[in-house]
């Protein structure tokens, strides 16, 4: 009596083997009256929680992949090498730069159909008249989409008719840009997606030429206290003759 019964220790996870006295297990302060030894460290095998990356087969780099034989990463073309299997060694060697594709044509397929819009089918000539007149039926939109190249030669040859038209307008950079991200984002296929990844374009761009407008017409200042003019913008009233 007045004595409290010993803590039992802990049970040993399963695949290590720990020696020493229990009570230095339950001691739980500062005594050093024994130490525990364990022998084996908790693998994939014992632990299959702690190791969701070896027991669930997911390789956390290439390295690790090709360690365990894993075969993860081969179904990618994006983290293969620019060499065929069997000239495995000379990937290794890392003789060119890493490939990973991220080029226009690769990437589009994850977000829309290249070949277009799937056509909707008319009964008659005059139905179809209909849809279109009411823009139910827009045939833009079930084109193929633009390729990277047919991208860059629409942009360039806009960019050549800006310059050509305005040479010396402080906007016509924000118009090439608006056009290039409508093209990127195929606006002739998806107007409402395009519409919205652009509007940031065409926000800076009627921004620019309401700045421009003003400081064309002389209603404000570019800089310096020493430009502006008596009236702060084109309708302050004259209190002279109010």
């Amino acid at each position: 009596p007045g004595h409290r019964a010993p803590t039992p220790p802990p049970p040993r996870p399963p695949g290590s083997r720990c020696r020493g006295p229990a009570r230095a297990v339950a001691a739980m302060g500062n005594s050093h009256a024994g130490a525990v030894r364990c022998e084996g460290m908790p693998t994939a095998d014992t632990r299959p929680g702690a190791f969701p990356e070896y027991s669930k087969q997911v390789p956390l780099t290439p390295k690790m992949d090709k360690a365990q034989n894993m075969g993860m990463y081969k179904r990618f073309d994006e983290s293969m090498g620019p060499f065929p299997e069997t000239f495995d060694f000379a990937n290794q060697l890392k003789l060119t730069e890493e490939q990973v594709n991220q080029t226009y044509e690769h990437q589009l397929p994850f977000h829309m159909n290249v070949d277009g819009n799937k056509k909707p089918a008319f009964s008659t000539a005059w139905e179809r008249s209909v849809a279109y007149h009411h823009g139910v039926y827009v045939p833009e939109t079930y084109q193929p989409t633009k390729t990277a190249d047919d991208i860059r030669l629409a942009v360039a040859n806009f960019a050549d008719k800006v310059h050509q038209d305005s040479p010396k307008d402080a906007c016509k950079y924000l118009q090439i840009e608006e056009f290039r991200c409508l093209n990127v984002h195929q606006f002739e296929t998806q107007p409402q997606v395009a519409a919205k990844k652009c509007m940031k374009w065409w926000n800076e761009m009627q921004k620019c030429q309401w700045d421009q407008s003003k400081f064309n017409a002389g209603t404000t200042y570019i800089e310096g206290p020493q430009m502006r003019r008596r009236r702060p913008y084109i309708f302050y009233p004259d209190f002279k003759y109010a």
